[in-house]
């Protein structure tokens, strides 16, 4: 039985441009082939189910509650967003 469901609604998304190491592209690809779906959820799912176990980011993205989320770059600075796109979700 698979760790990730299919997604059943559809959500926004927002781009956000990462590099992936080949092997774990690999895994990736074949893991949505594997359940029906995109990469894009199984990657949005991953992300969700591996954060929502650490306890510490929880609480402390509870005290950060008002904060707005931002794209950063791989120094840890602000990036910026393009002009019109849209705003992440959380």
């Amino acid at each position: 039985m698979p760790l990730i469901k299919p997604r059943p609604n559809r959500v926004r998304f927002a781009r956000h441009l990462a590099r992936i190491q080949e092997s774990n592209l690999d895994a990736l690809v074949l893991y949505a082939r594997f359940i029906s779906d995109t990469p894009d959820y199984v990657l949005n799912q991953l992300i969700e189910n591996t954060l929502a176990k650490d306890r510490e980011f929880v609480a402390w993205r509870a005290q950060h509650a008002g904060e707005a989320a931002t794209t950063t770059t791989a120094k840890g600075t602000p990036g910026r967003r393009r002009r019109g796109a849209p705003e992440a979700q959380e």
